[in-house]
């Protein structure tokens, strides 16, 4: 039996505590992010932001706790499988597989049932609006770290998911292609209106 929790809250952590290598890394009494909210966690390298946002995504398992989406707890295996399915990660590395730009804005589509005739304009779509389209038969492996950030955006909105985590993702950038990309990214989170959890360890890129 599902209970609803709260209404307005997306994602919410409560007593949440996750030990790696046997060290106690996070131990946050209480999180919160609410439908449509972005929000930006901002601390030094090693401070447990990365931990924190694996947590949330249910890519770690946390010593005690629980983590708690749309309302309903999440905790057994079929749970969780079913949330995942209903958001999106992004790392600092753009984790792009072999093969065409097309081929993997197309495959988290593929692997969730989507239909390919319904599949094709939410990938065109994706890599217009982050201006890649024209890289669609492109080789993955060789594009510029800038070209292949934005392939991975364009593969993770492609999903429309509910929720939207980001690991440090524009770190590894060099400075002009960081802001022009950050620009458009913003510009898409205001579009969309997307719930996003996001780390980063920069003062600016937080901003």
């Amino acid at each position: 039996m599902k209970t609803d929790i709260r209404n307005d809250t997306a994602v919410k952590a409560e007593s949440l505590a996750t030990v790696l290598g046997g060290q106690k890394i996070i131990d946050i009494p209480a999180f919160e992010v609410k439908h449509g909210e972005v929000m930006v966690i901002i601390g030094p390298n090693g401070s447990g932001k990365s931990t924190l946002l694996m947590s949330l995504a249910f890519l770690l398992k946390p010593a005690s706790g629980r983590v708690i989406f749309n309302g309903n707890p999440v905790e057994t295996q079929k749970q969780i499988l079913e949330t995942r399915r209903k958001i999106a990660v992004l790392f600092q590395e753009s984790l792009l597989l072999s093969g065409t730009v097309w081929d993997n804005v197309m495959l988290g589509l593929r692997l969730r049932g989507v239909k390919k005739e319904d599949a094709k304009p939410r990938v065109e779509k994706w890599l217009k609006r982050f201006g890649v389209l024209e890289l669609a038969k492109r080789q993955s492996l060789t594009l510029s770290g800038g070209e292949a950030k934005r392939v991975s955006l364009a593969r993770a909105f492609a999903l429309n998911p509910e929720v939207i985590y980001l690991d440090e993702p524009f770190t590894a950038l060099d400075s002009p292609t960081r802001q022009s990309l950050l620009e458009d990214f913003e510009s898409v989170l205001r579009e969309t209106g997307v719930t996003t959890v996001m780390v980063t360890h920069e003062r600016n890129e937080a901003l």
